[in-house]
């Protein structure tokens, strides 16, 4: 309960669009008045028992200050009254506070929280700042030096000797804790926030790592996939044939290529346009694909060309049969496209290793049989002789 109180504490003039760095400055701030402040007010408390009140009212007036600072920065969430109020209180009050007692040989053990000021300026100000703060801090003492003799002689306490030494104890120990917990807290924060930094960054490492394989996939898909049909492209066909023919040498069979292209085609994109030729290609694709076995391989090579490579043939009569399906397949009728405007395909083929050992040789004469096709009456096959 006391843990989460004091987080609530730390946390007051905190908003979300707060930088790591304003969040742990305005945190670590904070722990000064939280320190110094009740101590203060207790300190005072006592003085007025003790009928000391010019440093009762040194004291109380420091506790006032810091509770109107708190509430500011409630309101305002603007650290600058705060810090600069209280850098400048914890520096010269307490040498006042000094002063009122005697001096060094009655209250120089409340000096030591002004030390607060340069170790706080170390924390908080940027570049050389801090030695000017520790410069005030040794030019007060140096004038509490000067100060000190005048100050002894014109000084008679009334406190017990017990009440002076419980003094010594608590601003010591409390005055040297206070500095201790800043430090160690500022240093932990930043540690922390140090570590969710890298958490972040290494976050937005994965992330980007992400992005950049995704892109990289994207890439690698579009330099090897058609991007209309989905369908291998010449460059993943050829490739993907090499490896077919490997496997053919190593197993001694044969392979079959398909050239197709489609008749007509033209005449759909002119009457119907190229987004209705578009989804014309498509089918087309989808319907071939279908035919084929899981080891087979169906490639757009560009336009309304497709070709198709069946491996591991020990009936050629197969070929026969699955030029004809296409043939078949290509021919029904398209979503959009009237009964008139009829579609039909082209096929030329050719056989390794009858026909050629090379895949630029197998796919020249398979186009040229497509061609031979073409001219003499279209819808139908062919094989290369």
């Amino acid at each position: 309960m006391f843990k989460k109180m004091t987080q609530q504490l730390l946390s007051i003039g905190r908003v979300n669009t707060d930088k790591e760095e304003l969040k742990l400055q305005k945190s670590s701030l904070i722990m000064v008045p939280l320190i110094i402040g009740p101590v203060a007010f207790v300190w005072g408390v006592i003085y007025i028992y003790f009928e000391h009140y010019i440093p009762a009212s040194i004291l109380l007036s420091y506790a006032t200050v810091s509770v109107l600072n708190l509430c500011h920065l409630s309101r305002t969430k603007n650290i600058a009254l705060l810090q600069k109020t209280q850098m400048l209180l914890v520096l010269v009050l307490p040498f006042f506070l000094m002063w009122s007692l005697g001096g060094f040989a009655l209250g120089s053990f409340v000096f030591i929280w002004a030390f607060y000021a340069p170790i706080a300026s170390v924390i908080y100000e940027e570049g050389t700042k801090s030695i000017y703060w520790f410069s005030a801090f040794l030019g007060l003492v140096s004038l509490s030096v000067f100060l000190d003799p005048m100050l002894m002689l014109n000084y008679s306490s009334h406190m017990p000797k017990e009440a002076v030494a419980l003094f010594y104890f608590l601003n010591i120990s409390a005055g040297l804790a206070g500095i201790y917990f800043l430090i160690r807290y500022f240093i932990g924060q930043k540690d922390k926030n140090a570590h969710d930094i890298l958490r972040r960054e290494h976050n937005n490492l994965l992330d980007t790592t992400r992005k950049l394989q995704e892109a990289n996939d994207k890439l690698n898909h579009l330099a090897n996939y058609d991007y209309l049909t989905n369908l291998p492209n010449r460059y993943l066909f050829r490739k993907s044939l090499n490896k077919m023919i490997s496997l053919a040498k190593r197993q001694n069979h044969s392979i079959a290529i398909l050239y197709l292209d489609l008749d007509g085609f033209k005449l759909i994109n002119d009457n119907y346009g190229h987004s209705i030729g578009d989804e014309v290609l498509k089918s087309v694709a989808q319907r071939i694909k279908f035919l084929l076995r899981e080891e087979d391989i169906i490639a757009r090579l560009g336009g309304d060309e497709f070709a198709v490579a069946i491996g591991n043939l020990t009936d050629k009569c197969f070929v026969n049969k699955i030029s004809q399906r296409i043939l078949d397949e290509v021919s029904y009728e398209y979503k959009n496209i009237a009964s008139v405007d009829t579609i039909s395909g082209s096929i030329g083929v050719s056989f390794f290793p009858e026909d050629a050992l090379d895949i630029d040789t197998l796919i020249n004469n398979a186009d040229k049989t497509m061609y031979s096709v073409k001219t003499s009456g279209k819808n139908a096959f062919k094989v290369y002789k």
